[in-house]
């Protein structure tokens, strides 16, 4: 079905002058950056409600891990 309705549009599309297919083509343009913005507005609360509990299944003492996997340098740092 949508290979049907592409090829009706291309062969309105040869039909049209350049300054056409240039205005078409920006419009086109126009309407699929509005549908993105509207799209891509997270809902705060829903993605909250997704994290809520993500480290629940985590040790009780995280801290520990986290500072037990970090390491530090021995290099001398010369600011000159």
């Amino acid at each position: 079905m949508q290979n049907l309705i592409i090829s009706k549009y291309e062969k309105l599309f040869d039909l049209m002058s350049l300054e056409l297919k240039i205005e078409l083509l920006s419009k086109l343009t126009d309407s699929i950056k509005n549908e993105v913005k509207s799209e891509t507005k997270p809902n705060k609360q829903e993605l909250l409600n997704e994290l809520f509990g993500a480290w629940a299944d985590m040790d009780d003492d995280i801290t520990e891990i986290i500072y037990s996997s970090r390491t530090t340098s021995e290099r001398a740092i010369n600011f000159d």
